[in-house]
């Protein structure tokens, strides 16, 4: 009896381990840093994007990533404050382990007028280089999906936890991580 009873336990703690998240990898090269996710790394890599060498290619060749959205709405802006800080704290670290500065500026539009991340009234950025388009459920999103044309990749998702996830596929992307 206690035999069945030690494998029972076996088993039970094997199948909680495999449905563990994953929310963290650690990076080749990158010493011990851990790159941390909101989300579990598999299910962000669910999202669907339309041409991902296209996007890692665009944010690799642009010495800035111009991080661009919709301000009329304050829910989605929340929203996109925490997408945001994701990407980049994660995109710095990576870029500097890489050798490569990329500078990340922030624009938002409202009533006709484009303002910077510093709240002052700005003219239109120059949507020359690499450009990351976010849009909220609140500001467009009819799906959770990434998407380029062009030099402007889009990331939309339809709710706060959809958007953290196509932000988390977003990094992963540009990191050159498609599985795990």
């Amino acid at each position: 009896m206690k035999k069945y009873i030690i494998i029972l336990f076996a088993l039970l703690l094997i199948a909680g381990c495999a449905e563990q998240e994953i929310k963290s990898l650690v990076i080749p090269g990158h010493g011990r840093h851990v790159y941390q996710f909101s989300h579990d790394i598999r299910d962000a890599l669910e999202v669907p994007v339309n041409d991902p060498l296209t996007i890692k290619k665009v944010v690799w060749q642009s010495d800035r990533l111009n991080i661009i959205f919709n301000g009329s709405s304050q829910q989605d802006n929340t929203y996109f404050q925490v997408v945001v800080i994701n990407i980049i704290s994660k995109l710095q670290t990576f870029f500097a382990y890489e050798g490569k500065i990329l500078q990340f500026p922030v624009f938002y539009y409202e009533d006709g007028k484009w303002f910077n991340s510093t709240l002052e009234q700005v003219a239109m950025p120059d949507l020359q280089g690499a450009n990351l388009w976010l849009v909220g459920p609140d500001t467009g999103a009819v799906d959770t999906l990434l998407y380029s044309t062009g030099n402007i990749i889009y990331l939309q998702g339809t709710s706060y936890k959809n958007l953290t996830l196509a932000g988390d596929k977003f990094a992963l992307v540009v990191m050159g991580i498609d599985s795990i």
